[in-house]
């Protein structure tokens, strides 16, 4: 397992796991938001697409994230 902090949120990448849907192994890939409301997201990859995962992909990750997940320019 592997924990990256990023300026968005946490992300967290699981130990290979195998998969009846895949014949790779695959990894999971969780983010958490820095202000958790009790939510967060997550996605497979397979295992030898994430070999050389390092922070700046973290980042990237937590960025389109959040871009995804919040409505942006909402009225608070």
């Amino acid at each position: 397992m592997s924990k990256y902090r990023t300026q968005h949120g946490t992300v967290v990448l699981s130990a290979p796991f195998a998969s009846i849907d895949h014949d790779n192994k695959q990894i999971e890939i969780k983010y958490t938001p820095n202000n958790y409301n009790g939510w967060g997201i997550c996605r497979s990859y397979d295992a030898d697409d994430l070999r050389h995962f390092i922070q700046h992909d973290a980042e990237a990750f937590a960025q389109d994230a959040e871009t995804k997940l919040r409505t942006q320019g909402a009225a608070a």
